[in-house]
């Protein structure tokens, strides 16, 4: 059975088991005594190890099945929730993580044996065994001993039954001649019985993984129940098997006993009964055949060829997808409204039907386009739900008490712009905790809690989503940065001293900028905000920073909801179609030449007691001077953030929605333009990117 079908469904699920673990152990941290959370994380842990097992990755599987064994001592009251504990048990979902990050990357666990986070665990069950004291022999502890002893003895009377239960096995004729034919080529012959625990749940696929691997070793010739039955879980706790290998008796114990979940696996030689008769050990031409098919047997199944696993998968409400289906049926109508349309004889009537099934198509070309951008919706949820764990590190690596509180997790986003925001918020997180947070003792000083606070909120506004990371920290000393910036060579004395507050607290956006004192992995080498500066513009977004020294720092991300299908104005410059995003423009002007003045060698208006810069995108499109200056100039003044431009264009042609396509790598273009769509008439229109402009 190729089991590579499933791996992305296991990725998927072992995504979100781990996030369950990571959040529950946070819980258990909090409240060490809250037997709900243990149970939960019990399961997952169960869950996890029986798919790790199932998909054949030993080590996970072993990690994982160390884990359960110290939440199973917790639920039965034998050990006790510790800081080390809960220190340990993170270790192992980091380890977890990388065994999965090793199988997106080459459908393989690696190699890693993490055998010291396994000693861990196994020194925290030694530790709670030798602290677990034996309580005093009460009338009614000697009547649990009773009963326990009985249980022990029935036990070992059907362990003895089990061992000998392979030997019942009724076989018919043709099975002696198989395995007399067997004997006589040297082969061995075993009877084994396997019993799987008593909670497991899937009994019958850990029975398949027993036959999987007893096959890739010899060949089965008798079951006992059926395999149908087997299949069926038509079965107890136990079964047997009669196989055919070269291999010896202990590494077939050890391949049936390899699979998670089976308690005890009894082997022994398997005689033929005396009646039957014996085979000449001359092959003919059946049993070259015969051997043949136990060599393939034999040969192991190859391992996947270590391609990346591809994991863009969305889960999409049944409902979602009936508005979907209804839609491309009513689309399907349209389309057969045209055709007969276009059969029409009369030219009046039929420019009329034309027109008629225009608006109807349009009218489900939109509705397409909002369902379809439903379903790429994704939850905010699924990039912060990882940082309360990210966070509960930095507050014990950087010795500061720290909370993260979360607002708005529901908020949807499309899923390309998701997949990309959660370096930009990991990165604000991290610059909050470092340098926006005071030490414990200095927050005590100034008379601020003790534990410090950072908020991350997520809310939709209009066609955007506005992400804010916020903290009640020391806030952002704009001297300082200045300081570090002309010792850096950024800027000089005399620009520092002209420079706003706001265009200084900016300066912590360029490459290689940092004010920290010494480096550490969690700051300092310059590698940050402007990561998120790029990333966040790159995705048709932009970043705001406000902040009161003493009081804390607040970041404000704006994002689009969507990079696929936007509303924009179409523009024409030099007789070229340009396209500008809608959600970036303010207004749209109509500017006398002589209302242009001059500020700093830079052309600027007054529009309404605010001065904004121009650029005349026909000088930077590199388009030919004009033979005779316009008396008015068509200006739309676009926005990032709060800083205003005004773009000055040729002529309006309309709003339009249109599809984004990306130029390629291939096309090396200044930031300025973002993308291309195609137009109706075939025509190819290049998309503005007003924020690199602004």
């Amino acid at each position: 059975m190729d089991l590579s079908q499933y791996l992305e469904i296991f990725i998927d699920e072992t995504k979100e088991h781990l996030q369950t673990l990571n959040d529950q152990v946070l819980v258990l941290e909090e409240e060490p005594d809250n037997i709900d959370t243990v149970n939960e994380i019990f399961r997952a842990a169960h869950s996890l190890k029986g798919m790790a097992g199932t998909m054949g990755f030993k080590r996970m599987q072993r990690l994982t099945h160390d884990m359960e064994n110290v939440f199973s001592e917790i639920r039965n009251g034998k050990m006790n929730v510790t800081p080390n504990l809960v220190d340990v048990v993170f270790k192992c979902l980091d380890a977890i993580e990388e065994y999965l990050a090793c199988i997106v990357e080459a459908s393989d666990e690696g190699d890693n044996d993490n055998e010291d986070i396994i000693e861990l665990l196994n020194d925290c069950l030694a530790e709670a065994g030798s602290a677990e004291s034996s309580p005093a022999p009460s009338p009614e502890n000697k009547a649990v001993a009773a009963v326990k002893e009985e249980e022990v003895k029935e036990n070992a009377e059907k362990t003895e039954n089990d061992k000998h239960k392979y030997l019942n096995i009724q076989i018919a004729d043709f099975e002696k001649n198989a395995i007399a034919k067997a004997k006589a080529k040297n082969l061995n012959v075993f009877g084994i019985t396997i019993n799987i625990d008593k909670n497991c749940i899937l009994k019958s696929t850990r029975a398949f993984l027993v036959f999987k691997g007893l096959e890739n070793i010899g060949e089965i010739i008798k079951s006992s129940p059926s395999v149908q039955d087997i299949e069926d879980e038509k079965f107890e706790f136990d079964f047997s098997v009669l196989l055919v290998t070269e291999k010896s008796l202990e590494e077939v114990k050890k391949t049936a006993g390899g699979v998670s979940e089976i308690r005890d696996v009894y082997i022994g030689e398997f005689d033929v009964p005396s009646d039957a008769s014996v085979i000449s050990s001359v092959q003919n031409k059946d049993e070259k055949k015969e051997e043949k098919k136990v060599e393939n047997k034999k040969k192991p199944a190859a391992k996947n060829a270590g391609k990346p696993v591809a994991n863009r998968s969305v889960r999409v409400d049944i409902e979602k997808l009936d508005v979907l289906m209804n839609l491309v049926s009513e689309l399907i109508i349209a389309k057969n409204g045209l055709v007969s349309v276009s059969n029409q004889e009369d030219s009046k009537t039929s420019m009329q039907s034309f027109n008629e099934q225009i608006e109807y198509l349009e009218r489900i070309t939109t509705n397409l386009h909002e369902s379809v951008m439903k379903v790429r919706m994704v939850p905010i949820e699924s990039v912060v739900n990882r940082f309360p764990r990210m966070i509960r590190d930095l507050s014990k690596k950087l010795g500061k008490e720290m909370e993260l509180v979360m607002t708005g997790e529901d908020t949807e986003l499309d899923r390309t712009v998701i997949d990309e925001i959660g370096d930009p918020l990991m990165h604000m997180l991290r610059n909050s905790a470092d340098h926006g947070l005071e030490a414990t003792i200095d927050r005590l000083k100034l008379g601020k809690p003790q534990v410090g606070t950072i908020r991350l909120n997520a809310y939709q506004d209009g066609n955007n989503v506005t992400i804010e990371v916020e903290d009640d920290g020391s806030g952002i000393d704009v001297e300082k940065v200045k300081a570090s910036a002309i010792k850096k060579g950024h800027i000089t004395e005399e620009q520092a001293e002209v420079m706003s507050e706001k265009e200084a607290v900016d300066l912590l956006f360029r490459p290689a900028f940092s004010t920290a004192e010494k480096i550490s992995d969690v700051s300092g080498r310059g590698v940050g905000l402007d990561v998120v500066k790029n990333k966040i513009e790159g995705l048709g977004g932009d970043v705001e920073v406000s902040t009161r020294l003493g009081e804390g720092t607040k970041f404000t991300v704006r994002l689009p909801l969507t990079l696929a299908i936007i509303q924009a104005l179409m523009v024409e410059v030099c007789n070229e179609k340009y396209a500008i995003p809608l959600n970036s423009i303010v207004t749209i002007e109509d500017v006398m030449v002589s209302d242009i003045k001059f500020v700093q060698q830079k052309e600027v208006i007054n529009l309404r007691g605010t001065v904004i810069p121009i650029v005349r995108l026909d000088e930077i499109l590199d388009c030919p001077p004009r033979e005779e200056e316009l008396e008015n100039l068509v200006v739309v003044i676009v926005k990032k953030g709060d800083k205003q431009t005004g773009l000055v264009i040729d002529n309006l042609l309309g709003q339009q929605e249109i599809v984004i396509k990306p130029l390629g790598k291939y096309i090396n273009i200044h930031r300025m333009i973002s993308g291309a769509t195609i137009l109706g008439d075939g025509e190819v229109a290049l998309i503005i990117d007003s924020n690199s402009l602004v």
